[in-house]
């Protein structure tokens, strides 16, 4: 079977006269090839809306439940966004996000050939008896008290993409020398080794999910309703020692967290 030509209005063309299906191969499943192959092959661009349900189940040639399976199937693995009332879109690329012993932001980035910056929101010196999250802090056991922390607030972009809002705290008298550093341009790693910390590894991280509020809708550029990850994360120095608690949230549309044993 062949399926035709076909223009949809108020959407660009997709045509579909060179997708011949193979017996034997359920047909949603080749739909799902041949959309995937034209987002991956850049043929549909991200936020391009696709034709309806039902003008794509026409150019198809199939019914309009096969068409729906696929646009489902799609939505499941990141390559299309359906937003009810408003049709199905294709969607931002996803970048996995690896929870590997050693975080480096600038080391992450690297794979996928873009340039990754932090772009410094805030940057302060706080009083740790005020922090909202004190009480988790102390729960770990690692962190010293000093009575005042360093407070970096950053939004991460790789190319043009935002994809983490990250609130970072660090401990020790040495480190409040950070929030000087950045305002003068330095990175968070290089700062770091400045003041004694040639090397911190993740002692542990804790995913949660929420709905993106106002601050995420902003700065990530996300939809009303979407969730977003949480990732809690405590990093040491190679003592043991606490170093640096941090929250980082990121769009759900954009970033996978990945965790590889070993």
């Amino acid at each position: 079977m062949c399926a035709q030509p076909h223009r949809f209005g108020g959407t660009p063309m997709i045509s579909t006269s060179k997708v011949q299906f193979v017996p034997g191969i359920t047909i949603w499943k080749q739909i799902v090839d041949d959309l995937q192959a034209r987002i991956d092959s850049g043929e549909l661009v991200e936020n391009q809306k696709l034709p309806g349900e039902a003008d794509l189940a026409k150019a198809y040639g199939v019914n309009r439940h096969t068409m729906r399976r696929a646009l489902q199937e799609l939505a499941a693995v990141g390559k299309v966004r359906i937003q009810h009332g408003r049709g199905s879109f294709v969607a931002k690329h996803v970048f996995d996000y690896e929870l590997v012993e050693r975080p480096r932001f600038s080391e992450w980035v690297k794979k996928y050939n873009k340039p990754g910056k932090n772009d410094i929101l805030e940057a302060a010196i706080l009083n740790l008896a005020e922090l909202p999250e004190l009480a988790r802090i102390q729960q770990y056991g690692v962190f010293p008290e000093y009575s005042q922390v360093a407070m970096i607030k950053t939004l991460g972009r790789v190319g043009e993409e935002p994809i983490s809002i990250a609130r970072h705290l660090f401990f020790g008298e040495a480190l409040l020398a950070l929030v000087d550093d950045l305002h003068a341009g330095r990175g968070i790693t290089e700062s770091l080794r400045q003041h004694g910390i040639q090397d911190y590894t993740r002692m542990r991280s804790t995913i949660s999910a929420a709905m993106s509020g106002p601050q995420e809708r902003e700065l990530l550029q996300v939809e009303k309703g979407e969730i977003v990850f949480v990732c809690e994360n405590v990093n040491v120095d190679t003592s043991g020692v606490g170093i640096e608690f941090s929250t980082v949230i990121y769009p759900s549309s954009r970033v996978r967290l990945v965790y590889e044993p070993g």
